[in-house]
């Protein structure tokens, strides 16, 4: 039953509703890069490939559930949760079925801005509009476990027809899934800004519209020539100590009591020291960031020393997006090191220094332990491809064990000797400590999962024990495709009675997702290998 118009008002007065918010986060952005191989496009064609980040960050969660099917499109009905544990559901959309990613998106999800950056910074015209974007909303990162209702049952949002984000939980499509593209025909070389929204149409009922973009400085074109910024020579602790706190052009900024941004920087030699005094305690949201638009070339990393010159932590992504959280530092001096990434010579034109004064501090974690309900109530190590993802969480020893960037491998040898790390989950920030792994792209068949948690000082690889089976509907051999054989198979060898499924068949033959496996799955898998499925 659905409550909209008079009656839901009645029963809005009566208890309070629990609001997701929707934010773009701007370190996903700022992953975007020109490329002229693209699948979507003709060769040689340049676009802008870029990768979205959604977080909720609200009282409540966001929850799509699938109506009426009209047509090709299926209508989408938000339930809104309530604080006396009542709820209602409203329209706020539609589901399409998506060929490329092989399950229904939300359409209207996400859509991407190329505009004009001005001498002084601003923002202006849009020069060029990615298309409105659909996805399949779930769960990918866990970006803020101290969220009220972050850990709250269900969980099981997948790419079929419950869909969702519980609070401090990200949703994210990398920059090399289909559709994550600004085609860049007839813009010319220059800066740019690139900005991200989160439901344009407004078709989703959120505590705050007012955050639902962000944008991240995009430069394109030939890099160009590094030169000497007015904050050199900062070469070492020993320049930067040598010049007067707060001086002009220092790069010894004095006592920092508020935020702190510089952007005509640039990395011409190998290293960039500053130095700033924090008050109090860092609390969360208190942090230093370095990014760059030249978001490929002379790619930059970032490092925090304390007053005596003690290495603290560092932040080294693929991008020239580095941040360092100051949550629960002590009041006191610190330095602050920008350094070229290793076995990069490019020098960087032009990188923005941020500090934002008063959180990741070597690696050791326990992958979650196997157990039967790994992958929630009743699903077991199967998993199929494009629907569902594989979670992954992990805890560490203790948060001096911290890791400053983890990245997610899947192998088919115990061994792990043909590991590959998963695109999309590679260098997450250390903070992370769950994420669901996307199998949109996951070839069929038998998988080991592992993480590795990285920082200055080494690496530490903890496995997921249980053997993970990636499967597509009717495909019980995961050769990749459906055969009339294996359908004929199921008919004559299992439906008969007493006849027992082999271990697994239960899922990947179940065609209607209804529970069972019968005569109707038998015809729907015998029609899918007719079709070629």
């Amino acid at each position: 039953m659905f409550l909209t118009g008079a009656l839901a008002a009645h029963l809005a007065l009566e208890a309070a509703d629990l609001l997701p918010d929707l934010q773009v986060l701007d370190s996903f952005l700022s992953q975007a890069y020109v490329s002229t191989n693209n699948p979507e496009l003709p060769a040689g064609q340049r676009a802008l490939r870029l990768s979205t980040g959604v977080v909720n960050m609200g009282q409540g969660r966001l929850e799509l559930r699938g109506g009426e099917v009209i047509g090709n499109q299926q209508k989408v009905y938000q339930r809104v949760f309530q604080s006396d544990g009542g709820f209602y559901d409203r329209q706020a959309g539609w589901f399409i079925f998506h060929p490329g990613h092989g399950h229904i998106h939300f359409e209207g999800w996400s859509q991407f801005l190329l505009r004009k950056r001005a001498q002084d910074g601003g923002i202006g015209e849009v020069v060029a509009t990615g298309s409105k974007t659909s996805s399949c909303v779930i769960e990918v990162y866990e970006w803020d476990s101290t969220l009220p209702g972050h850990f709250d049952l269900p969980n099981n949002y997948s790419c079929d027809q419950i869909q969702g984000l519980r609070p401090g939980w990200a949703d994210v499509y990398g920059y090399d899934i289909e559709g994550q593209y600004i085609d860049l025909a007839g813009i010319p070389d220059g800066q740019y800004w690139l900005q991200g929204l989160v439901d344009p149409n407004g078709q989703i009922l959120e505590s705050k519209r007012g955050n639902n973009s962000a944008f991240a400085p995009i430069n394109i074109g030939t890099t160009p020539p590094a030169f000497p910024d007015p904050y050199e020579q900062n070469n070492s602790r020993a320049e930067v100590d040598s010049k007067p706190p707060g001086g002009p052009n220092s790069p010894n900024f004095g006592t920092l009591k508020m935020k702190k941004s510089l952007d005509s920087l640039s990395m011409h030699d190998n290293e960039d020291w500053f130095k700033f005094e924090m008050t109090k305690t860092g609390e969360s949201g208190d942090y230093v960031r370095i990014q760059s638009p030249w978001t490929v070339a002379g790619n930059m990393s970032l490092s925090l020393y304390d007053g005596s010159g003690t290495f603290l932590t560092q932040s080294i992504n693929l991008f020239n997006y580095e941040q360092i959280s100051l949550k629960s530092r002590p009041a006191g001096w610190y330095y602050v090191r920008v350094f070229r990434a290793a076995n990069n010579s490019t020098p960087n034109p032009e990188y923005w220094l941020t500090i934002d004064p008063a959180g990741p501090p070597p690696p050791f974690a326990h992958i979650d332990p196997p157990s039967i309900e790994w992958l929630g109530e009743g699903r077991g190590p199967y998993v199929e491809q494009a629907f569902e993802s594989i979670p992954v969480c992990w805890e560490y020893v203790s948060e001096k064990c911290a890791a400053k960037t983890t990245t997610v491998f899947r192998c088919q040898k115990a061994d792990g000797s043909d590991a590959q790390s998963i695109a999309g989950y590679e260098k997450i920030p250390g903070h992370i400590k769950a994420v669901n792994v996307l199998t949109v792209k996951f070839p069929v068949g038998r998988w080991r999962i592992f993480v590795r948690f990285e920082s200055g000082d080494g690496f530490f690889d903890a496995w997921k024990e249980n053997e993970i089976f990636v499967y597509r509907k009717g495909d019980t051999n995961m050769d990749g495709k459906v055969t009339v054989e294996e359908a004929q198979a199921l008919y004559h060898k299992y439906l008969e009675p007493g006849k027992n499924l082999p271990t697994g068949w239960d899922k990947i033959c179940d065609m209607d997702r209804d529970g069972d496996v019968d005569n109707k799955d038998y015809r729907l898998m015998y029609k899918a290998a007719e079709h070629g499925d």
